[in-house]
């Protein structure tokens, strides 16, 4: 009778440790494979902030020699769209300032999963913004230049 009862003790502990929480371990791993897929969105994206300013650099030295044979859309065209890059440039200083602000070390295992998934949108958001600001701007110049890649050779 005592061997039934050790046997149901013990499965029952097994299932309490098959139900799904995670060990204190597991838990740390966990985030911190969350914490880098956070931060893979930002490094593949970081490089791309000198772009921005340069691109940025290349509208306005476009509009400033062109002022005079533009007409008033391509204008409003230009200046929209050094605004969008110089937006998605601060959107990455102001995310990376955030996220060097905040204590993820404080934070409980479900509160760190949620910031985690609300970083990650949020960095995803800032690289779509600066990939679309770079590659509209680069299709602008194309079409009004012939060239939009001017940036690779400069420093």
């Amino acid at each position: 009778m005592a061997a039934i009862a050790l046997l149901g003790v013990t499965i029952s502990l097994s299932a309490c440790a098959d139900n799904g929480e995670k060990s204190e371990e597991e838990k740390m791993d966990h985030l911190l494979d969350r914490e880098d897929d956070v931060m893979v969105i930002h490094d593949e994206v970081m490089p791309l902030n000198n772009d921005l300013r340069i691109k940025a650099n290349e509208l306005m030295a476009y509009f400033e020699e062109n002022v005079e044979d533009l007409d008033e859309e391509a204008q409003v065209e230009l200046r929209r769209l050094v605004e969008r890059l110089e937006n998605a440039r601060e959107g990455m200083m102001t995310w990376m300032s955030d996220w060097s602000d905040t204590d993820r070390d404080a934070m409980e295992y479900e509160e760190a999963l949620e910031y985690f998934d609300r970083e990650e949108e949020r960095i995803s958001e800032v690289a779509d913004a600066m990939r679309g600001s770079l590659k509209d701007a680069e299709e602008f110049l194309k079409k009004h230049t012939g060239n939009g890649d001017d940036h690779e050779n400069e420093s």
